[in-house]
Protein backbone atom coordinates (compact mmCIF):
# COMPACT_ATOMS: atom_id res chain seq x y z
CA UNK A 1 0.00 0.00 0.00
CA UNK A 2 2.83 2.64 -0.06
CA UNK A 3 2.03 3.65 -3.67
CA UNK A 4 -1.53 4.40 -2.21
CA UNK A 5 -0.28 6.53 0.73
CA UNK A 6 2.13 8.23 -1.58
CA UNK A 7 -1.03 9.37 -3.58
CA UNK A 8 -2.42 10.40 -0.47
CA UNK A 9 0.27 12.33 0.85
CA UNK A 10 0.47 15.09 -2.18
CA UNK A 11 -1.19 16.59 -4.21
CA UNK A 12 -2.74 14.48 -6.95
CA UNK A 13 -0.58 15.37 -10.19
CA UNK A 14 -1.65 12.82 -13.12
CA UNK A 15 1.70 13.40 -15.06
CA UNK A 16 2.76 10.13 -15.10
CA UNK A 17 0.13 7.68 -17.64
CA UNK A 18 2.27 4.34 -15.48
CA UNK A 19 1.81 5.66 -12.19
CA UNK A 20 -1.93 6.52 -12.09
CA UNK A 21 -2.72 2.98 -13.78
CA UNK A 22 -0.76 1.21 -10.95
CA UNK A 23 -2.57 3.61 -8.58
CA UNK A 24 -6.01 2.08 -10.32
CA UNK A 25 -4.72 -1.47 -10.71
CA UNK A 26 -3.63 -1.32 -6.99
CA UNK A 27 -7.16 -0.17 -5.63
CA UNK A 28 -9.02 -2.55 -7.93
CA UNK A 29 -6.68 -5.21 -6.48
CA UNK A 30 -7.64 -4.21 -3.03
CA UNK A 31 -11.25 -4.12 -3.67
CA UNK A 32 -11.76 -0.53 -3.23
CA UNK A 33 -14.11 1.05 -4.93
CA UNK A 34 -13.89 4.77 -3.55
CA UNK A 35 -10.55 6.99 -4.38
CA UNK A 36 -10.80 10.17 -2.05
CA UNK A 37 -8.54 12.87 -2.61
CA UNK A 38 -9.70 14.41 0.55
CA UNK A 39 -9.15 18.18 -0.17
CA UNK A 40 -6.68 17.87 -2.88
CA UNK A 41 -6.61 19.06 -5.96
CA UNK A 42 -6.62 16.56 -9.14
CA UNK A 43 -4.52 17.23 -12.08
CA UNK A 44 -3.82 15.55 -14.93
CA UNK A 45 -1.51 16.46 -18.25
CA UNK A 46 -1.19 13.42 -19.89
CA UNK A 47 -3.88 10.42 -19.72
CA UNK A 48 -6.62 9.97 -16.87
CA UNK A 49 -8.76 6.67 -17.13
CA UNK A 50 -11.07 5.97 -14.57
CA UNK A 51 -13.42 2.65 -15.01
CA UNK A 52 -16.56 1.41 -14.63
CA UNK A 53 -17.21 1.02 -10.82
CA UNK A 54 -14.90 3.44 -9.90
CA UNK A 55 -15.45 6.26 -7.58
CA UNK A 56 -12.91 9.51 -7.56
CA UNK A 57 -13.95 11.49 -4.83
CA UNK A 58 -11.79 15.37 -3.69
CA UNK A 59 -12.94 18.48 -1.79
CA UNK A 60 -10.85 20.01 -3.96
CA UNK A 61 -10.81 20.97 -8.07
CA UNK A 62 -10.45 18.98 -10.81
CA UNK A 63 -7.75 20.37 -13.65
CA UNK A 64 -7.32 18.53 -16.53
CA UNK A 65 -5.09 19.64 -19.54
CA UNK A 66 -4.56 16.20 -21.16
CA UNK A 67 -6.89 13.27 -21.89
CA UNK A 68 -9.70 12.44 -19.40
CA UNK A 69 -12.06 9.31 -20.12
CA UNK A 70 -14.37 8.47 -16.88
CA UNK A 71 -15.92 5.93 -17.10
CA UNK A 72 -17.02 5.67 -13.34
CA UNK A 73 -17.59 8.73 -11.30
CA UNK A 74 -16.35 11.57 -10.20
CA UNK A 75 -17.36 13.65 -6.90
CA UNK A 76 -16.04 17.10 -6.41
CA UNK A 77 -16.50 20.09 -4.01
CA UNK A 78 -14.08 22.79 -5.85
CA UNK A 79 -13.77 23.50 -9.66
CA UNK A 80 -14.15 21.44 -12.50
CA UNK A 81 -11.84 22.58 -15.08
CA UNK A 82 -11.44 20.66 -18.53
CA UNK A 83 -9.31 22.74 -21.24
CA UNK A 84 -8.51 19.61 -23.18
CA UNK A 85 -10.45 16.42 -23.63
CA UNK A 86 -12.81 14.76 -21.64
CA UNK A 87 -15.19 11.86 -22.44
CA UNK A 88 -16.57 8.77 -21.40
CA UNK A 89 -20.24 7.04 -19.96
CA UNK A 90 -19.25 8.47 -16.93
CA UNK A 91 -21.26 10.58 -13.75
CA UNK A 92 -19.91 13.96 -12.97
CA UNK A 93 -20.63 15.43 -9.19
CA UNK A 94 -20.65 19.00 -8.62
CA UNK A 95 -21.15 19.00 -4.38
CA UNK A 96 -19.74 21.93 -3.22
CA UNK A 97 -20.80 25.29 -2.23
CA UNK A 98 -19.58 27.55 -4.83
CA UNK A 99 -18.09 25.96 -7.69
CA UNK A 100 -16.56 27.30 -12.02
CA UNK A 101 -17.72 24.64 -14.24
CA UNK A 102 -15.47 24.86 -17.66
CA UNK A 103 -16.12 21.74 -20.01
CA UNK A 104 -14.56 22.55 -23.07
CA UNK A 105 -18.01 22.51 -24.95
CA UNK A 106 -18.03 18.79 -24.27
CA UNK A 107 -20.76 16.26 -23.49
CA UNK A 108 -21.31 14.81 -19.87
CA UNK A 109 -23.15 11.63 -19.62
CA UNK A 110 -24.57 12.18 -16.18
CA UNK A 111 -24.54 15.26 -13.94
CA UNK A 112 -25.42 15.90 -10.63
CA UNK A 113 -26.38 19.10 -8.83
CA UNK A 114 -26.06 19.05 -4.85
CA UNK A 115 -24.20 20.53 -1.61
CA UNK A 116 -25.70 23.59 -2.37
CA UNK A 117 -24.90 27.21 -3.26
CA UNK A 118 -23.99 28.17 -6.72
CA UNK A 119 -22.06 26.06 -9.36
CA UNK A 120 -21.19 29.10 -12.26
CA UNK A 121 -21.57 27.26 -16.25
CA UNK A 122 -18.47 28.89 -18.61
CA UNK A 123 -19.08 28.09 -21.91
CA UNK A 124 -21.12 25.25 -23.51
CA UNK A 125 -22.02 22.15 -21.21
CA UNK A 126 -24.39 19.36 -23.06
CA UNK A 127 -25.86 16.56 -20.77
CA UNK A 128 -26.63 13.08 -22.85
CA UNK A 129 -28.05 10.91 -20.43
CA UNK A 130 -29.18 12.34 -17.10
CA UNK A 131 -29.11 15.62 -14.95
CA UNK A 132 -30.13 15.29 -11.37
CA UNK A 133 -31.16 18.49 -9.47
CA UNK A 134 -30.79 18.06 -6.10
CA UNK A 135 -29.18 20.99 -3.89
CA UNK A 136 -27.62 23.88 -5.36
CA UNK A 137 -28.24 26.16 -8.41
CA UNK A 138 -26.97 25.96 -11.95
CA UNK A 139 -25.68 29.46 -12.80
CA UNK A 140 -25.94 30.17 -17.09
CA UNK A 141 -24.67 33.31 -18.04
CA UNK A 142 -25.72 35.10 -21.30
CA UNK A 143 -23.16 33.96 -23.13
CA UNK A 144 -22.99 30.55 -21.74
CA UNK A 145 -25.58 27.23 -22.74
CA UNK A 146 -26.67 24.18 -20.79
CA UNK A 147 -27.85 21.89 -23.48
CA UNK A 148 -30.03 18.99 -22.84
CA UNK A 149 -29.63 15.94 -25.47
CA UNK A 150 -33.29 14.59 -26.80
CA UNK A 151 -32.84 11.21 -24.78
CA UNK A 152 -31.40 12.57 -21.82
CA UNK A 153 -33.53 13.06 -18.32
CA UNK A 154 -33.92 15.60 -16.23
CA UNK A 155 -35.27 14.69 -12.28
CA UNK A 156 -35.41 16.91 -9.31
CA UNK A 157 -36.17 20.44 -9.63
CA UNK A 158 -37.24 22.38 -6.53
CA UNK A 159 -37.58 25.81 -4.74
CA UNK A 160 -33.40 24.38 -4.01
CA UNK A 161 -32.11 23.19 -7.10
CA UNK A 162 -32.59 24.48 -10.53
CA UNK A 163 -30.79 26.58 -13.30
CA UNK A 164 -30.63 30.27 -12.78
CA UNK A 165 -30.31 31.26 -16.63
CA UNK A 166 -30.93 29.77 -20.14
CA UNK A 167 -31.85 25.80 -20.60
CA UNK A 168 -31.82 24.44 -23.66
CA UNK A 169 -33.88 20.91 -24.52
CA UNK A 170 -33.88 19.17 -27.87
CA UNK A 171 -36.50 16.85 -29.00
CA UNK A 172 -40.30 16.71 -28.78
CA UNK A 173 -42.84 15.72 -26.77
CA UNK A 174 -42.96 15.87 -22.81
CA UNK A 175 -39.86 18.85 -21.99
CA UNK A 176 -39.31 19.81 -18.42
CA UNK A 177 -37.72 23.18 -17.36
CA UNK A 178 -36.47 23.38 -13.85
CA UNK A 179 -35.86 27.20 -14.18
CA UNK A 180 -35.83 30.36 -11.73
CA UNK A 181 -34.09 33.54 -11.17
CA UNK A 182 -32.37 35.24 -8.21
CA UNK A 183 -33.71 32.28 -5.47
CA UNK A 184 -37.14 32.19 -6.85
CA UNK A 185 -38.51 29.14 -8.77
CA UNK A 186 -40.68 29.28 -11.50
CA UNK A 187 -40.30 25.96 -13.69
CA UNK A 188 -42.04 25.64 -17.17
CA UNK A 189 -43.99 22.19 -19.02
CA UNK A 190 -43.77 22.42 -22.29
CA UNK A 191 -46.88 19.05 -22.64
CA UNK A 192 -46.27 18.29 -25.66
CA UNK A 193 -43.57 19.89 -28.18
CA UNK A 194 -44.65 19.66 -32.00
CA UNK A 195 -42.20 20.29 -34.46
CA UNK A 196 -39.01 19.68 -36.92
CA UNK A 197 -36.21 18.45 -34.51
CA UNK A 198 -36.47 21.37 -32.39
CA UNK A 199 -33.91 22.71 -29.82
CA UNK A 200 -36.10 25.03 -27.34
CA UNK A 201 -34.62 27.31 -24.91
CA UNK A 202 -36.62 28.32 -21.98
CA UNK A 203 -35.49 31.29 -19.10
CA UNK A 204 -37.18 33.62 -16.49
CA UNK A 205 -37.23 36.78 -15.67
CA UNK A 206 -38.26 39.88 -13.31
CA UNK A 207 -39.88 42.95 -13.80
CA UNK A 208 -42.34 42.65 -16.91
CA UNK A 209 -41.77 45.98 -19.23
CA UNK A 210 -44.92 47.63 -20.17
CA UNK A 211 -47.01 45.62 -23.02
CA UNK A 212 -49.61 46.27 -25.33
CA UNK A 213 -52.96 44.30 -24.93
CA UNK A 214 -56.21 46.23 -25.91
CA UNK A 215 -57.77 42.88 -23.85
CA UNK A 216 -59.01 43.88 -20.27
CA UNK A 217 -57.09 41.99 -18.27
CA UNK A 218 -54.08 43.30 -15.59
CA UNK A 219 -50.86 41.49 -15.97
CA UNK A 220 -48.71 40.56 -13.42
CA UNK A 221 -45.25 42.43 -13.77
CA UNK A 222 -42.89 40.81 -11.40
CA UNK A 223 -42.49 37.48 -13.01
CA UNK A 224 -42.12 36.36 -17.08
CA UNK A 225 -40.93 33.72 -19.03
CA UNK A 226 -39.00 33.56 -22.84
CA UNK A 227 -38.59 30.61 -25.31
CA UNK A 228 -36.74 30.39 -28.31
CA UNK A 229 -36.34 28.02 -31.01
CA UNK A 230 -32.66 27.45 -31.25
CA UNK A 231 -32.57 25.10 -34.03
CA UNK A 232 -35.36 23.22 -35.89
CA UNK A 233 -38.81 24.12 -35.87
CA UNK A 234 -41.20 24.65 -33.47
CA UNK A 235 -44.92 23.97 -33.84
CA UNK A 236 -46.39 24.47 -30.69
CA UNK A 237 -47.48 22.89 -27.39
CA UNK A 238 -49.58 23.36 -24.09
CA UNK A 239 -47.56 24.90 -21.69
CA UNK A 240 -47.74 25.15 -17.62
CA UNK A 241 -46.14 27.70 -15.67
CA UNK A 242 -44.77 27.76 -12.17
CA UNK A 243 -45.97 30.45 -10.08
CA UNK A 244 -47.00 31.56 -6.05
CA UNK A 245 -50.68 32.72 -7.10
CA UNK A 246 -51.40 35.78 -5.00
CA UNK A 247 -53.63 34.33 -2.50
CA UNK A 248 -56.58 37.34 -3.66
CA UNK A 249 -56.66 36.31 -7.20
CA UNK A 250 -59.75 35.13 -8.69
CA UNK A 251 -59.02 31.93 -10.37
CA UNK A 252 -61.62 32.32 -13.02
CA UNK A 253 -60.47 35.25 -14.07
CA UNK A 254 -56.74 33.68 -14.52
CA UNK A 255 -54.96 33.82 -17.94
CA UNK A 256 -51.53 33.65 -19.62
CA UNK A 257 -50.74 36.33 -21.78
CA UNK A 258 -48.62 35.56 -25.06
CA UNK A 259 -46.69 37.15 -27.83
CA UNK A 260 -44.12 37.00 -30.15
CA UNK A 261 -42.13 39.74 -28.40
CA UNK A 262 -42.23 42.16 -26.14
CA UNK A 263 -43.04 44.94 -28.14
CA UNK A 264 -46.16 42.99 -30.21
CA UNK A 265 -49.92 43.07 -29.08
CA UNK A 266 -50.06 40.53 -26.40
CA UNK A 267 -53.17 37.49 -26.49
CA UNK A 268 -54.60 36.18 -23.94
CA UNK A 269 -55.47 32.49 -23.05
CA UNK A 270 -58.41 31.82 -20.91
CA UNK A 271 -59.81 28.81 -18.88
CA UNK A 272 -56.11 27.91 -17.53
CA UNK A 273 -56.49 25.09 -15.17
CA UNK A 274 -54.72 25.90 -11.96
CA UNK A 275 -52.78 23.55 -9.36
CA UNK A 276 -51.46 23.54 -6.01
CA UNK A 277 -47.92 22.77 -5.99
CA UNK A 278 -44.99 22.33 -3.25
CA UNK A 279 -44.15 26.19 -2.68
CA UNK A 280 -45.72 27.30 -5.84
CA UNK A 281 -49.03 26.61 -7.83
CA UNK A 282 -48.64 25.15 -11.58
CA UNK A 283 -50.79 27.51 -14.47
CA UNK A 284 -51.29 25.06 -17.54
CA UNK A 285 -52.71 26.29 -20.65
CA UNK A 286 -55.22 24.27 -22.26
CA UNK A 287 -54.40 24.79 -25.99
CA UNK A 288 -51.30 24.98 -27.80
CA UNK A 289 -48.84 28.26 -27.26
CA UNK A 290 -46.47 29.26 -29.60
CA UNK A 291 -45.35 32.73 -29.12
CA UNK A 292 -41.81 34.03 -27.55
CA UNK A 293 -42.99 35.78 -24.24
CA UNK A 294 -45.58 34.74 -21.71
CA UNK A 295 -46.96 36.09 -18.36
CA UNK A 296 -49.96 35.63 -15.92
CA UNK A 297 -52.28 38.32 -15.94
CA UNK A 298 -56.34 38.34 -14.52
CA UNK A 299 -58.94 39.68 -16.50
CA UNK A 300 -60.61 42.57 -15.22
CA UNK A 301 -64.43 40.95 -15.67
CA UNK A 302 -65.65 37.25 -15.39
CA UNK A 303 -64.51 34.99 -18.70
CA UNK A 304 -67.29 34.92 -21.34
CA UNK A 305 -68.91 30.67 -21.36
CA UNK A 306 -67.98 28.78 -24.65
CA UNK A 307 -70.99 28.23 -26.61
CA UNK A 308 -71.69 24.29 -26.66
CA UNK A 309 -74.63 22.41 -28.17
CA UNK A 310 -75.78 18.63 -28.54
CA UNK A 311 -74.12 17.19 -31.66
CA UNK A 312 -77.06 14.57 -32.40
CA UNK A 313 -80.28 15.36 -33.78
CA UNK A 314 -83.35 13.17 -34.90
CA UNK A 315 -86.11 15.07 -36.73
CA UNK A 316 -88.58 12.11 -35.92
CA UNK A 317 -88.07 12.37 -32.44
CA UNK A 318 -90.83 12.53 -29.57
CA UNK A 319 -89.34 14.91 -27.47
CA UNK A 320 -89.00 18.00 -29.72
CA UNK A 321 -86.09 19.13 -28.05
CA UNK A 322 -84.34 15.97 -29.20
CA UNK A 323 -85.29 16.90 -32.77
CA UNK A 324 -82.87 19.61 -33.51
CA UNK A 325 -79.07 21.14 -32.35
CA UNK A 326 -79.01 24.38 -30.45
CA UNK A 327 -76.53 26.61 -29.62
CA UNK A 328 -76.27 27.32 -25.64
CA UNK A 329 -74.11 29.87 -23.17
CA UNK A 330 -71.89 32.62 -24.58
CA UNK A 331 -73.20 35.11 -22.40
CA UNK A 332 -76.28 35.04 -24.84
CA UNK A 333 -74.48 37.38 -27.39
CA UNK A 334 -72.15 36.86 -29.73
CA UNK A 335 -70.21 39.03 -32.72
CA UNK A 336 -69.68 37.97 -36.18
CA UNK A 337 -71.72 34.75 -35.34
CA UNK A 338 -71.47 32.60 -38.31
CA UNK A 339 -72.34 28.59 -38.13
CA UNK A 340 -72.68 26.23 -41.07
CA UNK A 341 -72.90 22.42 -42.47
CA UNK A 342 -72.54 20.74 -44.56
CA UNK A 343 -72.47 17.30 -46.14
CA UNK A 344 -70.18 14.11 -46.71
CA UNK A 345 -68.50 16.23 -50.43
CA UNK A 346 -68.18 19.41 -48.74
CA UNK A 347 -71.11 21.18 -50.21
CA UNK A 348 -72.54 24.01 -47.26
CA UNK A 349 -76.53 22.91 -46.74
CA UNK A 350 -77.44 25.29 -43.76
CA UNK A 351 -75.72 28.30 -42.84
CA UNK A 352 -76.83 31.27 -40.47
CA UNK A 353 -75.51 34.49 -39.26
CA UNK A 354 -77.77 34.30 -36.53
CA UNK A 355 -77.15 33.54 -32.75
CA UNK A 356 -80.82 34.43 -32.06
CA UNK A 357 -81.46 31.48 -34.94
CA UNK A 358 -80.13 29.06 -33.07
CA UNK A 359 -80.25 30.10 -29.66
CA UNK A 360 -84.61 29.88 -30.20
CA UNK A 361 -84.77 27.17 -33.18
CA UNK A 362 -81.76 25.91 -34.22
CA UNK A 363 -80.87 23.68 -37.33
CA UNK A 364 -83.52 20.55 -37.14
CA UNK A 365 -81.77 18.33 -39.72
CA UNK A 366 -83.26 20.03 -43.18
CA UNK A 367 -81.49 20.98 -46.44
CA UNK A 368 -84.55 23.42 -47.76
CA UNK A 369 -86.99 21.80 -46.17
CA UNK A 370 -86.25 18.60 -46.74
CA UNK A 371 -85.25 16.40 -44.30
CA UNK A 372 -81.66 15.00 -45.39
CA UNK A 373 -80.63 11.17 -44.88
CA UNK A 374 -78.78 10.00 -41.33
CA UNK A 375 -75.26 10.46 -41.19
CA UNK A 376 -72.32 12.29 -39.80
CA UNK A 377 -72.33 15.70 -41.05
CA UNK A 378 -69.58 18.24 -40.62
CA UNK A 379 -70.26 21.89 -38.95
CA UNK A 380 -68.18 25.27 -38.77
CA UNK A 381 -68.77 27.55 -36.04
CA UNK A 382 -67.04 30.86 -35.81
CA UNK A 383 -67.50 34.15 -33.86
CA UNK A 384 -65.80 36.83 -31.93
CA UNK A 385 -66.19 36.67 -27.86
CA UNK A 386 -67.24 39.09 -25.56
CA UNK A 387 -63.26 39.49 -24.70
CA UNK A 388 -62.43 40.30 -28.43
CA UNK A 389 -61.16 37.05 -29.23
CA UNK A 390 -62.01 35.57 -32.47
CA UNK A 391 -63.19 31.56 -32.02
CA UNK A 392 -63.76 28.52 -34.24
CA UNK A 393 -64.89 25.51 -33.64
CA UNK A 394 -65.32 22.41 -35.94
CA UNK A 395 -66.97 19.01 -35.57
CA UNK A 396 -69.88 16.52 -37.06
CA UNK A 397 -73.58 16.61 -36.45
CA UNK A 398 -74.84 12.51 -36.28
CA UNK A 399 -78.56 13.05 -37.88
CA UNK A 400 -80.37 9.96 -36.93
CA UNK A 401 -83.93 8.57 -37.79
Amino acid sequence: MDILQKAMAHPLSFRDEKFIEYVMKSFALFFLVTVSAMAQNIYNETNLFIAAGLEVSTKGSLINTGFFQNNGSVALAGDWNNTNIYQGTGMVALKGIDQLVFNNNQPVQQLIISGGGTKTLQGKLTVSRKIDFNEGVLLVGDNDMLFIHRAATINGGSLLSFVDGALTIAGTGYKFFPIGKNGKYHPVELVGVNGLNPEIEMEVFENLPQIQTSLPAIIHQDIYWTRKTIDGTFYGSPITLGYSIPSQTNLARLVIAEAESLVNEFSLHDGVAVQSGNGFDIVSSRKDIKGNIFALGELINDPPRPYYFSTTLSPLAENPENRSVKIFGGNGTALAFYFQVFNRWGLQIFETKSYSQMATEGWDGKQSGSLIDPGLYPYSLKYIDQSGKALEDKGFITVIR
